[in-house]
């Protein structure tokens, strides 16, 4: 009886330690785009100047505005939609490819004229190098929402993984060798290029000639909520940069964006993963007619604690990391970090009204709030500008931490999800979040005291960190506000 009854049990143990590990390399394969990123932004700041930095930076600005068209709108109705598989896959994909080939087309028409408009010598080049490649950028999206659609999340993030390990290897050696901001120009079209041919060789989807236009109206009113949205929630982030860009200097601009890559990127390493496995749960969800409330409180406690956690390591060793590895002068964005820092950790709210409202079908409520929450964004930035970069950062922070609160009383209000269990575990992870970066902080002092060299102190900080968040993590799962069925595709 015994021998019987541990077969299963053993069996579910196995089960559970698949799932485990397919989850985290899932994870782990959106994460590393992101850590390519800031590994980029940290030798960046290693070789270049705060004001060649900054003209990158103002570059990058407006194609985010053409990857916010790529990755939202149609290709999250790839994921929601109950239509037949090959009608919406072929419909979306020129839906798709259209739309970027025309943004991208203004872009590198406005590309000179920006550099104009900002004084940012070679602006207009780098914009034209960056909006050539983002057409066959969009094909990799499109190919990324099939294999989601399919099921194949495993498939996808092997794809998502070797591209992102690609690009980080080729662009960090380009950069150590060849100190300019071409070298991250290059960086970027080794990543687009090298998702293209993985996708093309290992996908099994191909566009058709078939574009049914009834289904392409449905797509363009699911979409054009979210396209707005997203565009408001890129002025939200991004006005700042522009503002500093026309009012002050690339250099300003180049201080700015460095701290705030330096927090929002390694948060980010947590939230561009969480905010897939969010869309991808709540549209499954949606699909099968299943309690959106619990989607919710999984990731409102697994979004806070995970970027919560980061953002107190941040505080932390910030200034000890940027003294030993980058030019004195990105010193001046150390403000900005540590609001950043805070400012990535307080937007739970606002990362899950997207993918909730779209898996209601509701999109129109994503574009509402992003409106609102950005037109009080925006006006902060022009506010706060003129008394400069720390007062700016600072209260972005503060914004952000209230229009999580207003995000969540929206789903309850509009979306007619319950949220107790949410804000129980958003509640909760903040509260397990300070208590961390408390004893982090002492752990530090502790540190410090002993005489070590900078680096060695640093590291071994850095291990403290690493022990002291498993530790939490798991104290949070016991609490029931942490879960690792938010890994899950």
């Amino acid at each position: 009886m015994t021998t019987t009854s541990a077969v299963p049990g053993r069996q579910a143990l196995r089960a559970a330690g698949r799932q485990s590990a397919k989850a985290l390399f899932a994870f782990t394969a959106r994460a590393l785009q992101q850590v390519s990123t800031l590994v980029m932004t940290l030798l960046a700041a290693r070789f270049l100047l705060p004001a060649q930095y900054g003209v990158y930076s103002l570059g990058i600005v407006f194609i985010v505005l053409v990857q916010t068209m790529t990755y939202t709108g149609f290709y999250q109705f790839i994921l929601t939609s109950k239509e037949e598989d090959s009608a919406v896959l072929s419909t979306c994909f020129w839906l798709i490819l259209g739309l970027v080939s025309l943004a991208s087309l203004v872009l590198a028409l406005a590309a000179f004229p920006l550099e104009w408009m900002f004084q940012a010598h070679p602006l207009g080049t780098v914009l034209l190098l960056l909006a050539l490649i983002q057409p066959l950028a969009s094909v990799g999206a499109w190919s990324s929402a099939a294999l989601l659609r399919r099921g194949e999340v495993t498939l996808n993030f092997t794809v998502m993984f070797a591209q992102n390990l690609v690009a980080l290897i080729g662009g960090a050696m380009l950069l150590w060798f060849w100190h300019s901001i071409y070298a991250l120009v290059a960086f970027r079209y080794l990543r687009v290029l090298t998702g293209a041919v993985l996708y093309a060789v290992l996908g099994r989807d191909w566009p058709q000639w078939t574009f049914r236009r009834d289904l392409a109206r449905k797509a363009a009113a699911f979409s054009g909520g979210l396209y707005g949205s997203r565009f408001l929630a890129f002025l939200a982030r991004y006005a700042a940069d522009l503002l500093l860009g026309l009012l002050h200097s690339p250099a300003a601009v180049g201080l700015y964006r460095f701290g705030n890559r330096v927090a929002t990127g390694a948060t980010d390493v947590f939230n561009q993963p969480m905010s897939t496995f969010a869309a991808t749960q709540f549209g499954a969800a949606a699909r099968q007619d299943r309690d959106l409330a619990v989607p919710l409180a999984r990731f409102a406690g697994a979004i806070t604690m995970l970027t919560g956690l980061t953002g107190a390591v941040i505080i932390v060793f910030a200034h000890d990391v940027i003294a030993l590895f980058f030019q004195t002068s990105y010193l001046a964005a150390l403000a900005v970090t540590y609001a950043m820092a805070l400012r990535g950790a307080a937007g739970a709210g606002q990362m899950l009204i997207e993918p909730a409202f779209a898996a209601l079908g509701r999109t129109g409520w994503v574009m509402m709030f992003d409106l609102v929450s950005t037109g009080v964004a925006i006006a902060a930035v022009f506010a706060a500008s003129p008394f400069g970069l720390e007062v700016l950062a600072w209260t972005q922070a503060a914004v952000v931490l209230g229009t999580t609160g207003w995000a969540f009383g929206l789903l309850r209000w509009r979306g007619q999800i319950r949220i107790g269990d949410a804000l129980r575990a958003f509640g909760g992870a903040v509260m397990l979040c300070a208590l961390y970066g408390g004893l982090l902080a002492i752990c530090r002092m502790g540190i410090a005291a002993l005489p070590l060299s900078p680096l060695a102190a640093l590291v071994l900080g850095l291990a403290c960190a690493g022990g002291l968040a498993l530790a939490v993590l798991a104290l949070a799962v016991r609490l029931r506000i942490f879960s690792l069925q938010a890994f899950s595709g």
